[in-house]
């Protein structure tokens, strides 16, 4: 694969040289871009296991390095762009947003193999000598953080053919080839890498301006993860940033749930406000505020805000299983509070979503199915749910003349 003639994506990478003065190793050419700038590339990737393949990404990635990301392709509901600045990510799919602390692959492997591997140039060297390695010259460099740490950086082209900690190696030359326009010149590399929890495969090739990866392959359990890229370019701004909205986003997030840990309601409810002033499509910050409404024993002020949640997420099981047990608490509703909660059960399964249903049915006299509801409940619970299923088990045991084995 011969890419278009752009700027390098591991310029850092690029030939060092050694001070005649004191020996230590200093990185020669730009890493400027790597730092400050921005990148854009078309991204390619499937999942190979055993005679099948399936397509994971056709889409086109951008970064700033070393903490933000956005990568747009199309799926079979329609366009997703997915945004991550300082580990905070917003999924946008459709008219649907929303945002967590949820890692996304794509942008995992392009830390844990890409920037860690360009990272490893960066660090403060001390020239060592000169050897072999798969029969070529490269320059030998110590750490001087980790004296364990050794490099050896290919004369020519300035990567890294071999790295090396104590007995571990990191980082291993599997193969190059000569360009065929320079020959005394390699044109592409292909380096084994060991340093994160899969083993992976990452293939660079030379352009005019410096390298580039164009492949990532990556061993996982469930098979291997073909990343192909393409027709790199870069630049130093980024027109319309979609971080810095992204940024408010993530301090409020933080700052509401500090609140909230420190049971600051009045500061938690204001902060989940001014979330939804910040940005309207957040439409966690009526879940936020329905949380804090909850412990402040505003009943209306739940059921408003779940609702809200409810107009926007229809089928979110939270809010339906939420909405539910406080129609059920207050015995109104309980029709429509029972096929909500049963709608959160088919969406989740889980322990509190089943109690919530079970003492539904026990309100409507539907006892069997309420037991086998609340058993099962029971024995999946958490902690601090097990004393209120239990009630309701209770409850529910007593109404059918019998009693509860503890």
């Amino acid at each position: 694969m011969i890419l278009r003639k752009h700027r390098s994506a591991l310029l850092l990478l690029a030939l060092l040289i050694v001070s005649g003065l004191d020996g230590k190793a200093c990185a020669v050419g730009p890493q400027d871009w790597l730092s400050r700038g921005f990148a854009s590339v078309h991204v390619f990737s499937r999942l190979i296991r055993e005679d099948e393949e399936v397509l994971l990404m056709d889409g086109v990635l951008h970064f700033a390095y070393p903490r933000s990301f956005q990568v747009q392709y199309f799926s079979e509901e329609g366009p997703v762009t997915i945004t991550s600045h300082d580990g905070f990510v917003e999924v946008q799919s459709g008219n649907d947003v929303q945002y967590s602390y949820e890692k996304y692959w794509l942008f995992e492997d392009l830390v844990n193999y890409i920037f860690t591997l360009a990272d490893y140039a960066r660090k403060p060297l001390v020239y060592s000598g000169l050897d072999q390695v798969a029969g070529t010259k490269v320059q030998r460099y110590i750490s001087e953080e980790d004296p364990e740490l050794v490099l050896w950086f290919h004369e020519q082209s300035g990567l890294p053919f071999l790295i090396r900690q104590g007995k571990k190696t990191l980082v291993s030359v599997f193969s190059f080839t000569l360009d065929s326009e320079q020959p005394a010149h390699i044109g592409a590399v292909e380096l084994e890498l060991f340093f994160a929890r899969e083993k992976a495969v990452v293939n660079l090739e030379r352009t005019d301006q410096g390298w580039v990866p164009v492949r990532l392959t990556v061993q996982e359990a469930l098979g291997e993860v073909h990343t192909e890229f393409r027709g790199w370019s870069f630049r130093e701004e980024w027109e319309g940033d979609p971080f810095q909205q992204l940024e408010a986003i993530r301090e409020l997030n933080d700052r509401y749930f500090a609140c909230f840990d420190e049971q600051n309601w009045e500061g938690a409810l204001q902060t989940a406000q001014e979330l939804l002033t910040v940005a309207p499509q957040f439409w966690q910050g009526y879940l936020y505020q329905a949380f804090v409404y909850e412990h402040l024993d505003n009943y209306l002020g739940v059921v408003e805000n779940y609702q809200q949640v409810l107009m926007r997420q229809p089928d979110n099981h939270l809010a339906l299983n939420n909405l539910a047990y406080h129609y059920l608490l207050r015995e109104v509703h309980i029709t429509k509070a029972i096929e909500m909660a049963e709608r959160a059960v088919e969406l989740d399964r889980q322990a509190i979503y089943l109690d919530t249903l079970g003492y539904g049915y026990y309100l409507v006299g539907r006892l069997e199915e309420a037991r086998e509801l609340l058993q099962e409940a029971l024995e999946g619970a958490p902690e601090d749910a097990v004393a209120e299923i239990s009630e309701h088990l209770q409850l529910v045991l007593t109404a059918l003349g019998e009693e509860h084995d503890e």
